[in-house]
């Protein structure tokens, strides 16, 4: 993995996800915009070996952070649920596009119902919307199929996949 490129991209993705650019998108008056950092979270932890995953989640909910209201509540919950994602991967494939796009959907849901709770003992009028959660991990999982080969080409360009002693996992 190169870290320098992955640091770039993340940065990237934060200042496009809180831009008024995805705004251009957004449906209703709640302004529900499809969650590009959730997506890259998935895609990473879904892709990379389990050391990498770990730290590419923790890093994508900084980031995720970073944009929102709150810090420390994203954080966590991608982490932890980044992580989940990466052990459980060991033991179910997910390589049919719309398998992957239900695993966005699911993975949405938790993370952010666990960010909601987290905030709210951070901040206790902080209100968690679930029709908001809901209608951004369906956004997210809709997104899925159109940016998809534009995620896996920044992959490549990024190492995803390639051991850290330039050997594929599958090759040892």
């Amino acid at each position: 993995m190169k870290w320098f490129r992955f640091a770039f991209l993340i940065t990237t993705a934060a200042v496009i996800q809180s831009s008024a650019l995805l705004g251009t998108i957004s449906l209703t008056d709640m302004h529900i915009k499809p969650d590009i950092l959730l997506i890259l979270m998935v895609y990473f932890a879904m892709n990379c070996d389990s050391y990498d995953a770990i730290i590419c989640c923790f890093a994508i909910g900084f980031a995720a952070d970073i944009t929102g209201a709150v810090i420390g509540p994203h954080f966590i919950s991608f982490g932890i649920i980044g992580t989940a994602l990466s052990h459980v991967r060991k033991v179910i494939l997910l390589k049919q596009t719309r398998q992957q796009a239900v695993t966005i959907f699911v993975m949405g849901i938790l993370t952010y119902t666990l960010a909601a709770l987290l905030a709210k003992f951070k901040v206790p009028s902080a209100a968690a919307n679930m029709f908001r959660i809901f209608a951004v991990s369906i956004y997210s999982a809709i997104l899925w199929f159109l940016v998809k080969w534009l995620v896996r080409a920044t992959g490549k360009w990024l190492g995803v996949g390639v051991h850290r002693f330039g050997i594929r996992p599958q090759e040892r």
